[in-house]
C-alpha cells in the first residue's frame, strides 16, 4: 500500500478506475483532466493545417502576461507630464531611456536601459471606469452585460466570455506534456478569488487556468501548490510541505503506470495521469533548477520569482502564463500614491520584468515570447486630498515587449493632463487582438461555446505600426 496525501490506495490488488481518477484525473478547478487532453487533440488536430497558412503571421510562441491590478498612475510611471501644474504632475521626475526621446519615471532605472526592447502604448482608454468590469474587458476584450453600472461586483459567472489564456488554450494548445494555460498569482477583487475575465467562462471549465499561488522566497524549489488544491477537490486533506507532494508524485506515476487497470483506461485518462507526473511539467516549475546568479538577479520578492517561474514554464512549452504582479488591488493607489510607488511597488516590477526581459533575450526567446505588462485603468490626472490618485479608465498606458513587437518606440499620445488620448486611441479590445495575433490567432476568427453557440475570438485591430 501507499498513502498519497493521506488517502491510502491499494496497489498490490490493483487499483480501480474510479480510484484512479479521484487520485490523478482530477482537472484543474474541477474538470477531469482527460477531457481537457481529448479537446487538446481535437484542437491540435485543427491548428496542423493553420500552420502551413500562418506564414509570417505571428511571430510568438508564446506570450507572458503581467496583469497590475488595481490601476497603475501612468503619470507617474510610463506618461509623466512634468510641465503640468504641480497638483498633476506629481512628486516623481522623468528620466531618460535608453532611446532618445523616450521618458519614463526616475524609479524604474533598469527598465529604462532596457527600453530599445520595449513599445510603450500611451492611449489606452475604455469606459468601463471601475475594478470588475474593468478587469473583466481588460482580460477578455470584451466588455461585461453590466458594464454600464459602475460598483457592481458580480462573481465569475460560466456565461463569462472566456479569458484571453482561455481562447489561447482553445485554439494554440500546448503540444508537450504541459498546461496550456497557466496564472501565477492572486486575482481578487475585495477578498474574493473569483474576479471576472480570468477563466474560460462559457467555453467550459475544460478551458480554465491551472493556478499557482505566489511563489514565496524559502518555499523550496518546487511550486505546486496548484496540484495540492486540485487534490483538495477529492476530499483528501490538506497537504502539509510541497516537497512531500514532490515525493509523493514521484512514487504515484510508476505505481499507477504498473497497475492493470492503469493500462486499461482509455488513451486520453492514462495522458492525463503522464501529464501529472511528466517531468517536463515538474521540472518546469522547480525553480532549484535555475542557477543561483538567474535567481539573484530576477530578486527574492514573490513577484520577481513569479516572473522568473514564467520564463521556465513558456520554455517548457506553456503557450500563455498570466503573472497577478501583486494581491488584491496593490496599484490601487487612492492613497499615498507616491510612497506606495516609491518603495512598495515600482522596485521590485523594476528589478523583476527588467530581468524577464534580459533573461528571455539572453536565452534567444525574446523574439518568440510576446511580453506584455497591463492593468485595467490608470489614475486621475489630479491628485486628491490623501495624497492619492483616483479610478481613471479613460487613459492609461500598457507596456509590450518581444513576440514581433518593434521596441524602442511610444504609439499613441495623451493630452497635456494625460486625461485623454489626443492621437491613436487604442482600446482593449485591440491589445487583445495584437495580442492573439502576436500568437497567430486571426482576432475574427469564430469558434462556439460549449452550448454550441458562434464567438468571434475579438472585435478589435491589432496595432499593425507595432509589429515588425
Amino acid at each position: 500500500m501507499f498513502s498519497l496525501l493521506g488517502r491510502s490506495v491499494r496497489l498490490c490488488d490493483g487499483i480501480t478506475r474510479r480510484e484512479a481518477l479521484r487520485v490523478g484525473g482530477l482537472g484543474f478547478t474541477g474538470l477531469l483532466w482527460s477531457d481537457w487532453l481529448r479537446a487538446r487533440a481535437a484542437a491540435a488536430q485543427a491548428r496542423t493545417g493553420r500552420r502551413a497558412a500562418r506564414g509570417s503571421f505571428g511571430k510568438a510562441r508564446a506570450c507572458i502576461l503581467i496583469y497590475a491590478y488595481g490601476g497603475p498612475s501612468h503619470l507617474d510611471v510610463w506618461d509623466l507630464k512634468p510641465d503640468a501644474p504641480r497638483e498633476i504632475r506629481g512628486e516623481f521626475k522623468p528620466a531618460a531611456t535608453s532611446v532618445p526621446g523616450i521618458a519614463i519615471t526616475e524609479h524604474l532605472p533598469r527598465l529604462a536601459r532596457l527600453a530599445e526592447h520595449y513599445a510603450i502604448i500611451r492611449s489606452v482608454s475604455h469606459r468601463d471606469n471601475d475594478h470588475a468590469i474593468g478587469a473583466y474587458l481588460a482580460l477578455t476584450g470584451y466588455s461585461h452585460p453590466r458594464s454600464a453600472i459602475l460598483g457592481i461586483e458580480p462573481p465569475a459567472s460560466p456565461q463569462d466570455m472566456p479569458s484571453l489564456g482561455s481562447v489561447v488554450s482553445r485554439l494554440r494548445p500546448a503540444d508537450r506534456p504541459v498546461f496550456s494555460y497557466v496564472t501565477l498569482g492572486d486575482l481578487r477583487h475585495l477578498g474574493n478569488h473569483d474576479s471576472m475575465g480570468q477563466n474560460a467562462g462559457c467555453l467550459g471549465r475544460v478551458y480554465d487556468p491551472f493556478t499557482v499561488p505566489f511563489v514565496r522566497p524559502g518555499d523550496g524549489p518546487l511550486d505546486l501548490r496548484g496540484v495540492a488544491s486540485l487534490m483538495a477537490q477529492a476530499d483528501v486533506p490538506r497537504l502539509g510541505g510541497r516537497w512531500q507532494l514532490r515525493q509523493q508524485l514521484d512514487r504515484v506515476a510508476p505505481a499507477l503506470e504498473a497497475t492493470s487497470d492503469m493500462r486499461n483506461l482509455d488513451g486520453f485518462t492514462r495522458r492525463a495521469f503522464s501529464l501529472l507526473s511528466s517531468p517536463a511539467s515538474r521540472d518546469a516549475f522547480d525553480l532549484g533548477k535555475e542557477t543561483s546568479r538567474v535567481r539573484d538577479s530576477y530578486g527574492p520578492t514573490p513577484f520577481a520569482q513569479s516572473c522568473l517561474l514564467a520564463r521556465r514554464l513558456v520554455e517548457a512549452g506553456v503557450p500563455l502564463v498570466t503573472v497577478y504582479s501583486f494581491g488584491n488591488r496593490d496599484w490601487d493607489t487612492h492613497g499615498g500614491n507616491f510612497p506606495a510607488l516609491k518603495n512598495t511597488l515600482l522596485p521590485p516590477t523594476d528589478r523583476g520584468l527588467s530581468a524577464l526581459v534580459e533573461d528571455l533575450r539572453n536565452r534567444g526567446l525574446l523574439e518568440e515570447t510576446l511580453v506584455v505588462w497591463m492593468s485595467e485603468m490608470g489614475r486621475t490626472p489630479r491628485i486628491n486630498r490623501d495624497g492619492g490618485r483616483d479610478h481613471w479608465s479613460f487613459c492609461y498606458s500598457v507596456v509590450m515587449a518581444g513576440g514581433g513587437i518593434r521596441g524602442g518606440r511610444v504609439y499613441g499620445s495623451s493630452d497635456r493632463t494625460a486625461a485623454y488620448p489626443s492621437t491613436n486611441p487604442v482600446s482593449p479590445a485591440d491589445l487583445a487582438a495584437t495580442i492573439f495575433h502576436c500568437l497567430g490567432i486571426d482576432p475574427r476568427a469564430h469558434i462556439t461555446d460549449q452550448q454550441g453557440r458562434p464567438l468571434v475570438v475579438g472585435t478589435g485591430s491589432p496595432i499593425h505600426a507595432l509589429l515588425g
